[in-house]
């Protein structure tokens, strides 16, 4: 109302990472109205009677924007530069095949026969379910926004997967995110906050994949840990992130999480 009449609804406020974080963690951002008028420019009214009232600041606001935040400040951060001296452990290449010398066989030795090709289709049921071309980088995934969010055209809908995912045993939670954070659907125990999962998903998803890169072993395909004794498994489908997580000591059914998972990026007959 102070605002309205200010004429400020179209004025902003800074809001600093001490005060966000902290919250995010807890899943419930709050501030007295005295502290958050001091940080809104232009400034309103010196002087509020409202100003003991204490504030709640939507997370599905601020996690995208302190996400971001936190991603130009990594980005601006000098870059580790790898000598052009060190082979390339992951990929072969010139420098690595010149750094080791095969040792020669024996004269008597038979020649080595061939081993047969793998299968190009074959597919595992757990790692690397989806293929390089299936999982677009951040960049594509803001490009096609709107063929990401089409639920009624995959395989199954958000909803639906979380409600089968949760139906298999040793899943104790579900959520599906998209790129940026916003839960779309999600069950959870009652001490967790599904929202604050989901904003997170895509940093941790981000992080661990940004790892990979450099050590350059290719795109991370899905990600799995365990905290606290509770293993979790995150998929990364197209515009979505997808995670299941278990209960304490109890192992997880890991192969038909990715066949939910693909219900998530394969569209209806």
């Amino acid at each position: 109302m102070e605002l309205i009449q200010a004429d400020l609804m179209s004025a902003q406020a800074a809001l600093p990472p001490s005060l966000i974080e902290p919250g995010l963690k807890r899943g419930r951002v709050t501030i007295l109205w005295k502290n958050l008028r001091m940080m809104i420019r232009p400034k309103p009214a010196l002087v509020s009677v409202h100003d003991g009232v204490e504030i709640e600041l939507p997370l599905k606001v601020l996690a995208p924007l302190f996400f971001s935040s936190q991603k130009a400040a990594g980005l601006a951060k000098q870059k580790v530069s790898v000598s052009a001296e060190i082979p390339d452990l992951f990929h072969g290449s010139k420098q690595a095949e010149a750094a080791i010398s095969p040792m020669p066989a024996p004269a008597s030795a038979p020649a080595p026969i061939p081993a047969p090709a793998p299968a190009a289709a074959a597919k595992s049921a757990d790692t690397n379910y989806f293929s390089k071309s299936e999982t677009p980088s951040d960049t594509e995934f803001k490009r096609q926004a709107s063929p990401g969010t089409d639920f009624m055209s995959r395989g199954a809908t958000p909803g639906e997967v979380v409600a089968r995912t949760i139906a298999l045993p040793g899943v104790a939670g579900a959520v599906v995110a998209l790129y940026d954070g916003l839960m779309i659907a999600s069950h959870v125990p009652p001490d967790l906050n599904a929202d604050t999962v989901a904003a997170f998903l895509p940093q941790i998803f981000a992080r661990t994949g940004q790892s990979t890169k450099e050590l350059r072993m290719g795109e991370l395909n899905n990600l799995s840990f365990t905290a606290g004794n509770v293993p979790w498994k995150i998929f990364r489908v197209n515009a979505l992130y997808f995670a299941a997580f278990g209960r304490a000591g109890e192992a997880m059914p890991a192969a038909p999480l990715a066949a939910l998972a693909g219900l998530l990026d394969r569209k209806k007959q």
